[in-house]
């Protein structure tokens, strides 16, 4: 993927015939210093702990609902909400776990 930039026609910043400044900077892969992206992995037959560069809270599955928590280890997260979609309760713990407001997570 090439950034791509619009200028006048044959203006001083060296625009091609439509006016397009290619950026090579672009074509660069992401470094390490992208966030990464938030998962979840199978604990329990019934739980699942949500990593975002390393544990960060718990979905516990509830039927019919799925119940979110904050903290690590499980015995000491705190429970935040009750939801009714999976990807949603998912989202929920990385959110609050990502709030400058939630609590310490201890080792």
């Amino acid at each position: 993927m090439t950034a791509q930039t619009r200028t006048s026609p044959g203006s001083a910043c060296g625009g091609d015939e439509h006016g397009l400044v290619h950026s090579p900077a672009a074509n660069t892969p992401a470094t390490a210093d992208a966030p990464s992206e938030v998962s979840y992995e199978r604990v329990d037959p019934d739980r699942y702990v949500v990593l975002h560069d390393g544990p960060v809270g718990f979905v516990e599955v509830v039927p019919p609902v799925f119940v979110c928590y904050v903290g690590h280890p499980y015995a000491q997260a705190s429970e935040i909400a009750q939801v009714h979609d999976f990807h949603r309760a998912v989202e929920i713990v990385a959110e609050t776990a990502a709030s400058p407001r939630a609590p310490k997570i201890t080792a």
